[in-house]
């Protein structure tokens, strides 16, 4: 249910992205770009249950510290105020804490992702001076997305891949000259709840975990 409000979520915005005429973009260079990028990255704790030997069963709560995460991508602007462009990121959330009823069972692991994103952009030139405003909706597909939860004596791995997600994006850039460009910008990324089977060190798989983060990523955009 959760991933389809998210769907909902991104009907909408691509209808108002859409809407937003012609009027508002004025011409810009036309071309391909490259970006890098660094960002920090929340995600929100998450319900899930453990079925397998790892002994930890029903009823878990994890929670996690600030992550970290970086990527690049290629795209193509075609100076009308739409572009498109391919991306690959990598984030990762290390964990706070894994409770369940009260009882900390575990400090220390992360839930990590690698993911590919092809994504569209509305950018609207010409609306404020000095720097260029836009909105941007992507689909994602998971190369490995993977749950780690360790104790003194044990190291566990759960992971998937090949899972699908949507992305929105909204942000801005500033001219750093004719061809460098300042970007930031928020991205929320839902893929909902997932189930891991496990990886290694323990049997079974995880039910459930949701992966829903929201980042803020500042990079450097290369016009060609």
């Amino acid at each position: 249910m959760k991933f389809r409000r998210f769907l909902g979520l991104a009907v909408v915005l691509a209808s108002l992205v859409g809407l937003a005429g012609p009027s508002l973009a004025q011409s810009e260079p036309r071309g391909v770009y490259a970006t890098v990028y660094g960002q920090a990255s929340w995600l929100g704790s998450t319900s899930f249950n453990e079925v397998g030997n790892a002994g930890f069963g029903s009823g878990l709560e994890a929670s996690f510290n600030t992550g970290f995460g970086l990527g690049a991508n290629i795209g193509f602007q075609f100076g009308n105020g739409w572009a498109t462009e391919l991306e690959w990121n990598y984030r990762s959330h290390p964990l706070d804490s894994l409770t369940k009823g009260g009882a900390t069972l575990a400090t220390d692991g992360d839930f990590a992702s690698n993911i590919l994103f092809i994504n569209g952009l509305r950018r609207f030139v010409g609306l404020t001076r000095g720097w260029t405003p836009y909105l941007g909706l992507g689909v994602g597909w998971v190369q490995e997305i993977d749950l780690d939860l360790n104790t003194s004596s044990n190291q566990r791995a759960w992971s998937e891949q090949g899972k699908f997600g949507v992305q929105f994006i909204a942000g801005g850039e500033i001219p750093l000259g004719n061809a460098w460009r300042l970007v930031t910008d928020v991205r929320f990324l839902a893929l909902g709840g997932i189930d891991m089977p496990a990886e290694s060190g323990v049997t079974g798989r995880l039910s459930k975990p949701d992966y829903n983060p929201v980042s803020l990523q500042v990079g450097l955009k290369r016009l060609f």
